[in-house]
């Protein structure tokens, strides 16, 4: 007698990707997701979100307009790199909002340079290699009253 597990718990969508209107809840589906590229709803989705343009966004992710607005034309998505540093951005993104519980104050301090991130804002540090676990980690370090 064989018995089927039916699980009773959905695991929460993965960090940072219901910003980005993905629905990924394992970091396996997430992967994947990098793997095919982001399309350019999610770049934009997120640039609105955090009140910033179009071209601002382009700009903090070191994509040219030129290239992001051909792939847009042909329906080709962003190329891998740039959806992992947006997946990033996104990371960070939530994790500010859920410390702030304010979105508009959560998206000054990521847009402020701060001295703790070598007086580049938190957007810009995520970008660098381990950058968004270091943001997140100040994060939690500030939620637990330890200022840096």
């Amino acid at each position: 007698m064989t018995q089927t597990f039916t699980p009773t718990w959905t695991p929460p969508p993965f960090p940072g990707t219901s910003l980005l209107g993905l629905d990924a809840s394992t970091l396996l589906e997430l992967g994947d997701a990098v793997d095919q590229g982001f399309q350019s709803a999610a770049l934009e989705g997120l640039a609105r979100h955090l009140g910033m343009t179009l071209g601002q966004m382009l700009a903090l992710l070191g994509i040219s307009e030129s290239t992001y607005h051909s792939r847009r034309r042909s329906g080709r998505p962003l190329s891998a790199d740039d959806s992992a540093a947006l997946y990033h951005l996104a990371r960070v993104t939530e994790a500010a909002e859920q410390y702030f519980t304010d979105p508009a104050e959560a998206h000054r301090w990521l847009g402020a340079p701060r001295v703790t991130f070598g007086n580049r804002t938190p957007l810009q540090f995520a970008l660098l290699p381990g950058g968004a676990e270091y943001v997140t980690a100040v994060l939690g370090r500030l939620e637990h009253g330890v200022y840096v």
